[in-house]
């Protein structure tokens, strides 16, 4: 099952959206990422192995490849998702 990761804090307008692919595609993983009206980011990923779902999230907050992102993430939910994984970026 996939899942739907609401990211919190400096999100928008910030580059987040290419910084999430980018860390995606480091895991290997598919989805996407869309802003949302209250200021947070939602990301469908599909994959439903929570190891690998804790460690995407892990590198999100922490930028261990330093990649360019003039944000800050400062809470995250986490939650199954069985939809279509659709959105305004899609990686």
């Amino acid at each position: 099952m996939a899942k739907k990761i609401i990211l919190k804090g400096i999100v928008q307008g910030v580059g987040c959206r290419g910084y999430t692919a980018r860390y995606a595609r480091i895991f290997g993983l598919k989805g996407s990422a869309t802003n949302l009206n209250n200021g947070t980011v939602r990301l469908l990923i599909d994959c439903d192995d929570d190891k690998i779902i804790s460690a995407y999230i892990s590198a999100l907050i922490q930028n261990p490849k330093g990649i360019m992102f003039y944000g800050k993430i400062t809470d995250f939910e986490v939650n199954d998702y069985d939809g279509k994984i659709t959105g305004d970026y899609v990686f």
